[in-house]
């Protein structure tokens, strides 16, 4: 080994590290096999530090104590903290689940340990121990500039929940009140966000000053966002929260969301609902929150905006768009639903909004075609990525079914994709014409509107997916300006902590038994009653109590998909 070149001998480590990318550990093994090993894979292999449930709790703690000599031995090597609370239960959650598995006395050990060790309290870890513990690793990691939160995922979410907001909150007030002399925080990744917790934050004067201390140097930011509370008001009231957050990071160069409400396990290119499903309000504010009245700080730097897995209205897309159109060089959309109406009466208004439009015809008034608003806007895109859009139409009267096809059909009868034809229109490549050799174009609102004509003429060669598809062309981390961070938070190694899985598969599947359970004991007492001659509703209310008091929705079949 000493009569290596050292240029070689890096080059060999360097491709190590890369051979390790799925094996953290076995690089850490790596390092005892010599002093010179060990220098070299150090600044790698503790790029980033990790803090989950077991190096809170206190039982886990008694087993094996945090070794703090070791941590100011490699504090300054951190650049990234992965902060992993995914697996932490709240105390309203664990008595909604002690509720309604009352009758099922075998789960009675199982929610007795979710609420002695998994809930924050005195026998596991309370946020003073959290706050404590991430004040110590920030104080012997200066140099950490990027951080990922996983925050609790629910299981069950009947209500609002506090264990999140404390987590957050303390996370906040921890990075914002880091040693001084520290580096600033550049990426931060926020998993799980609720919008209860975005908007009690928002109450405390105090929370505001940390939100504020974490994010003014933010660069990069992600954010997965859940809500819980479906009033409007409170709807209304996070939108203007969330934004008002994220405009505190005043440089920030990107920014990604995701809605984990949202359906993404089949790609519809129209999906309906009906009258039958939800009131046109209610319908309407599931959409992700959008920015309507800008904030203060429009964020002028933002280059690059990635939506995924989400609604939106089109008025507010657009109203985000034009917010952006100065700074914007990268757009990237993926999963993303427009909202739509639809009329019987009317089925002509179904064209008011679309994706890229209609040829040939200036848009009329208030009809918002986004591909066509981004010519007119003069947005600088260098590049645009799109998949899997669609429309989420709102059908008005009773009958949902209807003709509306919208602009998915490829007017030059080349059976190019919304998505391509999408990309195509808003980055100006001029459209072929049709088989009988009419012109296509894409007109702006005003003829004075010049500069939004297509202007570029397409590639000569075959084009290739990556082209047009967000995911295939993101997938590459080198060029994902946008949501790499999610998977990698230190670009070096993926974030996974099998704990959480483990766990959050365990919750999953004793929650499913119980309810097997709870549908032996229906049939059982149906069975009973209706010998009886019992109606079937008294049979249900017998068991689960009346209608209103059952309430709430469960996550269980997400802790796989979304994991």
């Amino acid at each position: 080994m000493d009569k290596l070149p050292p240029e070689i001998l890096f080059a060999i480590l360097e491709y190590t590290v890369v051979a390790f990318y799925c094996n953290k550990n076995e690089l850490l093994k790596l390092r005892t096999t010599c002093k010179l090993f060990d220098e070299i894979l150090k600044p790698y292999a503790l790029r980033t530090l990790q803090l989950e449930f077991t190096r809170l709790d206190k039982v886990e703690r008694a087993l094996k104590p945090p070794d703090d000599g070791a941590l100011r031995r490699i504090g300054h090597l951190c650049r990234a903290l992965y902060l992993d609370m995914m697996v932490v239960r709240d105390e309203g959650e664990v008595r909604f689940l002690d509720e309604m598995f009352d009758r099922v006395p075998t789960m009675g050990a199982f929610l007795s340990g979710l609420r002695d060790r998994y809930c924050m309290n005195e026998s596991s870890f309370t946020e003073i121990d959290y706050r404590r513990r991430l004040g110590t690793m920030l104080e012997h990691a200066p140099n950490v500039t990027a951080v990922k939160l996983n925050l609790p995922f629910q299981l069950v979410s009947p209500g609002q929940y506090r264990a999140a907001t404390m987590i957050l909150g303390n996370s906040f007030e921890a990075l914002a009140q880091r040693p001084e002399g520290s580096e600033t925080l550049k990426t931060l990744v926020l998993e799980n966000l609720s919008d209860s917790s975005v908007v009690r934050l928002w109450h405390n004067p105090q929370d505001v000053k940390n939100i504020i201390g974490a994010f003014k140097d933010l660069r990069h930011l992600f954010m997965s966002v859940r809500r819980h509370e479906e009033d409007q008001t409170h709807t209304v009231n996070f939108r203007n929260r969330l934004w008002e957050m994220i405009s505190k990071a005043e440089k920030l160069e990107s920014l990604c969301l995701v809605d984990l409400d949202a359906d993404e396990k089949l790609h519809r290119d129209i999906k309906t609902s009906s009258q039958r499903d939800w009131s046109l309000e209610d319908w309407q504010f599931r959409c992700i929150p959008t920015i309507r009245k800008p904030p203060k700080s429009v964020l002028p730097n933002l280059a690059f905006l990635e939506l995924r897995q989400v609604e939106v209205m089109g008025c507010g897309l657009l109203s985000m768009l034009k917010c952006f159109c100065h700074s914007l060089r990268e757009l990237y959309l993926d999963g993303v639903y427009l909202k739509t109406v639809y009329s019987a009466e009317s089925p002509q208004d179904a064209n008011n909004t679309l994706w890229i439009g209609l040829p040939n015809v200036r848009p009329p008034l208030n009809h918002r075609w986004v591909a066509t608003y981004l010519r007119q806007i003069r947005t600088q895109l260098r590049v645009c990525r799109v998949a899997n859009l669609g429309y989420d139409q709102y059908v008005m009267g009773e009958e949902p079914a209807n003709n509306a096809t919208y602009d998915l059909t490829d007017p030059c009868g080349l059976s190019r994709t919304l998505e391509q034809r999408f990309v195509e229109v808003a980055m100006g490549i001029k459209q072929p014409p049709t088989a009988d050799g009419s012109p296509v174009a894409y007109w702006p609102e005003e003829e004075s509107q010049t500069w939004a004509l297509a202007d570029r003429d397409a590639a000569s060669d075959v084009p290739c997916i990556e082209d047009w598809h967000a995911t295939r062309y993101l997938a590459a981390p080198e060029r994902n300006p946008t949501s790499s961070w999610q998977r990698s938070i230190d670009g070096q190694f993926p974030n996974c902590n099998s704990f959480t899985l483990n766990m959050l598969h365990a919750f999953a599947d004793n929650a499913y038994n119980g309810m097997a359970m709870l549908n032996q004991i229906a049939d059982q007492y149906a069975a009973a009653a209706l010998d009886d001659g019992a109606a079937t509703d008294e049979v249900a209310a017998l068991i689960f109590g009346p209608p209103e008091d059952v309430g709430g929705g469960n996550d269980f079949d997400e802790v796989t998909e979304w994991m």
